[in-house]
């Protein structure tokens, strides 16, 4: 597509670290020196993924910005500029800078020239664990623009000069298409294991796009639940077991009134979070390079932020039943959201209720974007093996895990439901019987079938419509939640229909009166953008 030859030719400046003038001024011969850029020792190589790594950085706001202002969860205040409010309210143009694509080029363009220059075949086993994160980094960006823009341009090799730039004739390709390629390309990858070495204490391959997560994506997306549930279930056994929903991270309601809680500790750069819940982070530091962008968004002195969270997402955590009898925990809900997930803004005036996003970190703390945890393989496990039929399987890994106690219970999972492929329906192992699932962990009721369900369709359905909630509840604000929407609406016999009525519970105002909202835009007219604006944003030219 010759008419993406601006944005290729911007890619290439970024690459080569000039400026437009500089760029100029040599009459468009720029290029990168290919031998004088050799990747042959560990050092050079080292150097090449923190590129790789500062570039996520870069992206990695945009990709939550996209994920959430255009669902329900998240919802702009009266101080959001513009381009904050076209996303909010389904109306971007191609202008928005918030979808400008040349910062996933640049990584992907810096992908091929490691993949295509790296001695991988007499240099050290690091350049090939190298190699490999190059290889999943570019997977991942892929991906994510695949599902922000639908259909985009690909090319795998490494754009090195102006005249190439200009005269890009690279095909665009639908998610239907390219998927199946990065399936191949990170299946390739397999048996080499993620870069060993750290960074400021924190391993550089927990900054690196997962394998087996990046699988079950692309298989999900593609509608092949059995290969997805493969996939993320692989995900969770994965270093020995480590990424079963115990009671590593949790939230306990006693009948005293008092609250007991690990679960916050996920979102702190810690080592045993690291370990047994996030799987790879885009991490952040401001005293060795960047900062979150998202952080001006979230917070600022005196009621300045911009974004906060909905009234939707407020009033699903409120109404989570809980495993306590003490009516004043009971009347504040599910704790993964006041005090985890958001909180009241002390600067607020006397009585006025000003809620902030406060999921990742305080105001005064880093935060760090993560892109694959535990409770999201177990969502995504749940979602692709309800689609094979299996809902009670699906509800239970929701509820309580797949603990053998409850998976032996024929009233909660049917027998037929564990029968069939092995490796996508067996437990059997010792790392499951202290599983306790994505609500058991927080001590809320479990989700339970309505015995009215006349079939199974019915049921598939059902434990759908739980496990989107469940995923609201759990992940709100991580950037996920547009895209499970989009991916949901595609199976429903109506999509715009359902995206809009599930995207504009956000503007309705909320009469409860300890959380009352204004509506931050008119329901009717974002209802009709949604309708006729599709699942994907434009790719600016």
């Amino acid at each position: 597509m010759k008419t993406f030859s601006h944005l290729f030719l911007y890619l290439l400046l970024a690459t080569l670290g000039f400026s437009c003038s500089n760029f100029f001024e040599v009459e468009s011969k720029a290029y990168l020196d290919i031998e004088k850029n050799r990747l042959d020792t560990p050092n050079d190589s080292v150097y090449s993924v923190f590129g790789l790594l500062s570039g996520m950085q870069d992206i990695g706001p945009v990709c939550v910005l996209l994920g959430e202002l255009q669902a329900d969860l998240m919802d702009l205040t009266p101080n959001a500029d513009a381009d904050l409010k076209e996303l909010n309210e389904h109306r971007a143009s191609v202008d928005n800078p918030y979808l400008k694509a040349t910062g996933f080029y640049r990584i992907i363009n810096d992908c091929n020239y490691m993949i295509q220059h790296m001695d991988t075949v007499t240099g050290d086993k690091a350049l090939l664990q190298d190699y490999a994160a190059a290889v999943a980094i570019r997977a991942w960006t892929y991906l994510q623009m695949s599902k922000i823009y639908g259909p985009v341009p690909y090319f795998d090799h490494c754009i090195l000069n102006a005249e190439e730039a200009l005269t890009a004739d690279f095909p665009k390709m639908s998610p239907a298409e390219l998927l199946p390629m990065l399936i191949a390309q990170v299946q390739d990858i397999l048996h080499i294991p993620r870069p060993f070495r750290r960074m400021n204490s924190i391993p550089v391959g927990k900054m690196i796009p997962g394998n087996e997560f990046l699988l079950g994506e692309c298989y999900l997306w593609l509608n092949d639940y059995e290969n997805a549930a493969l996939w993320y279930k692989r995900a969770i056994e994965k270093d020995n077991y480590r990424f079963v929903c115990n009671n590593s991270f949790t939230i306990a309601y006693e009948d005293d009134g008092s609250i007991v809680q690990s679960w916050y500790q996920i979102f702190e750069n810690s080592d045993y979070a690291h370990t047994y819940e996030n799987n790879a982070s885009i991490i952040y530091d401001k005293n060795y390079g960047k900062s979150n962008s998202l952080r001006s968004l979230y917070f600022g002195k005196e009621g300045s932020n911009k974004i906060k969270p909905s009234s939707a997402i407020i009033e699903d955590w409120i109404a989570q039943p809980l495993g306590t009898t003490n009516l004043e925990l009971k009347k504040l809900g599910d704790r993964r959201g006041l005090t985890n997930a958001w909180r009241f803004d002390k600067e607020a005036p006397e009585n006025t209720i000003r809620p902030l996003i406060n999921k990742f970190a305080s105001d005064s703390i880093e935060m760090n974007i993560i892109i694959e945890r535990a409770a999201i393989y177990h969502l995504r496990y749940a979602e692709a093996i309800n689609r094979t039929g299996r809902p009670g399987l699906a509800l239970q890994m929701i509820n309580k895990g797949p603990r053998p106690l409850y998976l032996n219970d024929s009233t909660l999972v049917k027998r037929q439901e564990l029968a069939g492929k092995p490796e996508i329906v067996d437990f059997d192992h010792a790392a499951y019987a202290t599983s306790m699932g994505i609500r058991g962990r927080v001590d809320l009721e479990p989700y339970t079938f309505d015995a009215a369900l006349p079939t199974l369709e019915d049921s598939v359905l059902f434990v759908e419509d739980k496990i989107l909630q469940e995923a609201a509840l759990e992940l709100a604000f991580e950037g996920h939640r547009w895209f499970d929407l989009v991916r949901v609406a595609q199976r429903r016999p109506n999509p715009a229909a359902f995206l809009s009525g599930m995207v504009c519970r956000k503007f309705e105002a909320s009469i409860d009166p300890l959380f009352p909202f204004e509506a931050s835009a008119d329901k009717a007219t974002v209802k009709a953008a949604i309708e006729s604006a599709g699942f994907f944003l434009p790719l600016p030219e």
